[in-house]
């Protein structure tokens, strides 16, 4: 009787235990999916991440250092030299983008890090989705400082079917139709970052009212470009 007892007490036990074991792993979270398209992920731990303070508030954005790494390259030297500190948005159009990174203000100022023009870094997992970050290009087709970020529009029907026509990959497509954005730069400009936070005050000044060359009214400063590492602190 009492081996019985015992045995039983131990049965129960291993049950107990079992069920603990059993809710433990429907506590676990399934592994992050990935999507192809990066500019729909969020950051992970360890990503490049660059964080633009304005007077209008701060954006920030994941870097594609490892699809872009010529572009990533200068501009993380520029941004680490200062560069961009104090500089002015000098170009704000309602859905379409923000433009900063000349010094002259006039459109067609402004250096790479070493002097020398940056080639233009296409990739077809790259697009100007809403919250792109592009290297504007100079008229010898190469990047030097300025960049632009895409501050978003619905994309027409028309858009649509000329990329269908054009043989844009599906998921591009939809995702066009999902967050908008400006298919026409696509090719044209390299895209090297997407934003993640603050979006909003990418959109607000892109809809100051701004002068006859696209210049806010009201001077958009850029107090610091950083650089860091993303942690799940942010």
């Amino acid at each position: 009787m009492m081996k019985k007892r015992v045995l039983t007490i131990l049965l129960l036990l291993v049950m107990v235990l079992s069920l603990g074991s059993c809710g433990k792993k429907e506590e676990e979270s399934p592994p992050q999916v990935r999507n192809p398209l990066p500019q729909l992920n969020t950051p992970s731990v360890g990503d490049t991440i660059v964080t633009i303070t304005t007077n209008k508030g701060t954006i920030r954005a994941i870097l594609f250092d490892k699809i872009t790494p010529q572009t990533v390259t200068n501009f993380v030297k520029l941004a680490d030299s200062g560069y961009y500190d104090g500089m002015v948005i000098h170009k704000a159009i309602a859905d379409f983008v923000i433009q900063m990174g000349d010094p002259t203000l006039e459109g067609n100022g402004g250096d790479s890090f070493n002097g020398v023009g940056i080639p233009l870094e296409y990739d077809d997992i790259l697009h100007n989705f809403t919250g792109a970050l592009g290297m504007a290009a100079g008229s010898d087709g190469l990047a030097y400082s300025q960049f632009y970020i895409v501050a978003g529009s619905e994309v027409s029907d028309e858009y649509i079917d000329a990329m269908k026509s054009a043989g844009y990959a599906a998921n591009v497509i939809e995702a066009y139709k999902e967050l908008g954005g400006q298919p026409s730069l696509d090719y044209e400009y390299t895209i090297f970052g997407q934003v993640f936070e603050g979006l909003d005050i990418v959109q607000e000044i892109a809809n100051s009212k701004t002068d006859k060359w696209n210049r806010p009214k009201k001077d958009v400063t850029v107090s610091s470009v950083s650089i860091s590492s993303y942690s799940n602190e942010g």
